[in-house]
């Protein structure tokens, strides 16, 4: 699980640091830091360093985090703004 929660992060960064780079020129760091910020808390609670909930829950968390993390930045690259 630790491997699965590293890659998705490495991966989703990785992603947003590409992807988002015309679409959203600063908003593709919070994606980023999000990933970062998911895959290194991830792998704490995934050694039972937060233990409030099964590490197993936490594994789910954090992945739906992280995708949450990159449907909205994708979201928010898409909104136009309206003239009228």
């Amino acid at each position: 699980m630790h491997l699965a929660v590293i890659a998705a992060g490495v991966g989703i960064g990785a992603w947003a640091l590409v992807a988002l780079r015309r679409r959203l020129p600063r908003g593709r760091f919070v994606v980023f830091g999000a990933a970062s910020a998911g895959a290194i808390f991830g792998c704490a609670a995934l050694a039972g360093e937060v233990g409030f909930i099964p590490p197993v829950a936490w594994f789910v968390i954090v992945m739906v985090g992280m995708l949450v993390a990159a449907i909205v930045g994708v979201r928010a690259g898409q909104i136009k703004s309206q003239t009228a």
